[in-house]
């Protein structure tokens, strides 16, 4: 009964008198292959900007934009936090990245050991760029929650794709291309609605959630996925995910209100399969580097 009351006094107070509302947007810029960058309000992550390899069969980040976000020029200047998913060069460059680390003091690095000791071996610079970089220890389907520059992150160890599961394997029984340390990460954006009443604020504030598995292949990575335990509003769908089991896997299991496509080739023979036409509709699609949405 009390909340009632309370849930009627709002409505009452925003009916009798004017009110503004402050609403935080989510916007999505797109990059190339799996690279993207989130803002909301004055937050902005990168993920993935960096790829160099691949690029005759990926859709990779142009060099102009690659040097405009080392560089920090609009719109990628104030960057709050660079998310690195795993070591591949499609995905990460280790000169690049130490060159945004240098040129950005403010932002912070989220990236696997992998990733971590190969800039420690070949960066030059980088005993200056150290303290930028966490590298959490996480063994797979391990996950850890952390706030970096106000953002609250949680990172999960997830399988790289591959043919079979590694659960119940020893390591040595690995391939090295099983060895690959893959980061999956929820960025947890706040939201807010302010009503305002003369100079009284009224304030509901909640989350909005992104999940970007890099190249975690989400069908051998259901204990890994357990560890999400919030509403995502956005997830991605990904190289080793394109069909209607992993989609399935992302609205029934984790939830996700909207999926995004990536990954996609530079032949594109995916679109062309029957069973991707069969879930194309129910996908959000970013058609060139830069194209943006709001959600």
């Amino acid at each position: 009964m009390k909340k009632l009351n309370k849930l009627y006094l709002l409505i009452l107070v925003i009916a009798l008198s004017g009110f503004t509302t402050q609403k935080k947007e989510l916007k999505i810029s797109y990059l190339g292959n799996c690279g993207f960058m989130y803002e909301s309000g004055n937050s902005k992550v990168l993920i993935d900007p960096f790829g160099t390899q691949f690029g005759t069969f990926f859709y990779l980040p142009s060099d102009e934009v690659k040097e405009n976000i080392v560089k920090g020029n609009s719109p990628f200047d104030n960057i709050d936090l660079l998310l690195i998913t795993h070591i591949h060069g499609d995905h990460f460059n280790a000169k690049l990245t130490e060159n945004f680390l240098l040129k950005n003091r403010k932002a912070k690095m989220i990236c696997p050991p992998q990733v971590y000791m190969q800039m420690k071996d070949s960066c030059a610079g980088f005993a200056k760029i150290k303290s930028q970089i966490i590298s959490p220890g996480l063994a797979i389907s391990e996950s850890k929650k952390m706030q970096i520059n106000g953002i609250p992150v949680t990172t999960i160890r997830m399988q790289h794709g591959a043919n079979r599961s590694l659960e119940g394997l020893r390591y040595s029984d690995y391939t090295d291309y099983e060895k690959t340390e893959n980061f999956g990460y929820i960025i947890h954006f706040e939201k807010k609605n302010v009503y305002r009443q003369g100079s009284n604020y009224l304030k509901i504030a909640g989350t909005k959630n992104v999940f970007h598995q890099g190249d975690g292949c989400l069908k051998i990575n259901g204990k890994a996925l357990k560890n999400i335990d919030c509403s995502i509003d956005i997830a991605h769908l990904s190289f080793f995910d394109w069909d209607a089991t992993s989609l399935d896997l992302l609205q029934k299991e984790v939830k996700a209100k909207k999926v995004i496509f990536m990954h996609g080739t530079k032949p594109a023979k995916e679109l062309e399969s029957d069973q991707f036409k069969n879930i194309a509709a129910q996908l959000i699609f970013f058609k060139k580097e830069l194209d943006c949405q709001i959600f």
